[in-house]
């Protein structure tokens, strides 16, 4: 999956995947098709991937308070 998508992007790319579930007749294709319109979903509602993981990826001693 793309990283770098917005939230209007990660929408689309559900409606896509739900769209995709309802017409395959294949059972592992659709539960895949689900999943993915389902993490889209969840990223649309989080927003920007990236900036969440610039936060993740700093430094502990960034992340904590200072001691004194």
């Amino acid at each position: 999956m793309t990283n770098a998508l917005n939230a209007q992007e990660c929408l689309e790319r559900a409606r896509m995947h739900e769209q995709l579930a309802a017409t395959t007749a294949d059972p592992y294709a659709r539960t895949m098709h689900q999943a993915m319109a389902a993490e889209f979903r969840r990223r649309a509602t989080m927003g920007s991937f990236d900036a969440a993981r610039a936060v993740i990826n700093k430094p502990m001693a960034e992340l904590c308070a200072p001691v004194s």
